[in-house]
């Protein structure tokens, strides 16, 4: 199965379902840039560490964000814990104003931050030609994926197709996400796809409620966490579906030249497969 897979994913498809953070915009980059910015304004005594202070934030070894994702805690609670496990790993104390200072130097730097990837612009183009309504599905709250879309000059065009955590009180994985997603959309789950960078949220969770799934796995991006500390699926390999995989947006913009897909099988373990959600605080 090679570009076969890709093809059947988009066959008579009515409706495309991306995720946003780190498949549309370069979030990983933006987090690590602001947190940086943020983690000198709380910590700035300690220079040379601010960079590898955000960059473990991003990886959030506690699995706060999915927490936060499953709808057990709040964005804030979420957001002070991971600066609580920067504060145990450097050694360093948490002001008791920690987060709102944090926010405070933190989100106006994430804004000058975002950057759309390259591919973005020619699948949005290729999608209205082809008649395809294309919708949001993001774990992010509402006002930090308006903050991304508003800063890249897309928040008129999906001002009524985008689903967050906020919709439902909770993100992906759960099925009714993706469904009412498609609803905003307009399409039959069976006639959506969802693509995203996140194999078990967006490929192997949107298949289990019925959409198709293309895993985007860009090869300038290094998993944001082990399968291990991701928290990879139980689903075992005789057990996980097989997905079709691009290294770029612009395949599935050049689906009519039928471009170069590899059909994976996810492994847990696997260093190589982005199994398992990415860890940023989207």
């Amino acid at each position: 199965m090679t570009e076969r897979a890709l093809e059947r994913a988009l066959s008579g498809i009515r409706a495309l379902v991306l995720d946003v953070d780190d498949t549309m915009l370069d979030t990983r980059a933006a987090m690590t840039e602001a947190g940086t910015h943020a983690a000198r304004a709380l910590w700035p005594d300690r220079a040379g560490a601010h960079r590898h202070m955000a960059q473990r934030y991003y990886a959030d070894p506690g699995r706060w964000f999915h927490r936060y994702a499953a709808g057990e805690i709040t964005i804030d609670r979420m957001r002070l814990e991971r600066l609580g496990d920067v504060a145990r790993s450097f050694e360093v104390e948490l002001p008791e104003d920690a987060l709102e200072r944090y926010l405070a130097a933190y989100m106006p730097a994430f804004r000058r931050a975002q950057r759309l990837f390259d591919d973005v612009p020619g699948l949005l183009a290729a999608s209205d030609a082809a008649g395809i309504e294309v919708a949001l599905l993001t774990n992010s709250t509402t006002a930090d994926t308006s903050l991304k879309l508003e800063a890249l000059g897309l928040a008129a065009r999906f001002a009524e197709r985008v689903v967050t955590t906020d919709t439902l009180g909770f993100g992906k994985p759960d099925p009714r996400v993706y469904h009412e997603v498609c609803r905003l959309a307009g399409a039959d789950p069976a006639m959506s796809v969802c693509v995203g960078d996140s194999l078990e949220w967006d490929v192997l969770g949107a298949i289990r409620a019925g959409l198709r799934g293309i895993w985007l796995d860009r090869p300038d991006t290094a998993p944001a966490v082990d399968s291990a500390s991701a928290g990879a699926s139980p689903r075992g390999p005789a057990s996980t579906p097989t997905v079709a995989r691009v290294r770029s947006l612009a395949e599935i913009t050049g689906v009519l030249a039928v471009p170069a897909v590899t059909a994976v099988t996810a492994v847990p373990g696997d260093p190589g497969s982005r199994f398992g959600a990415a860890a940023g605080d989207r």
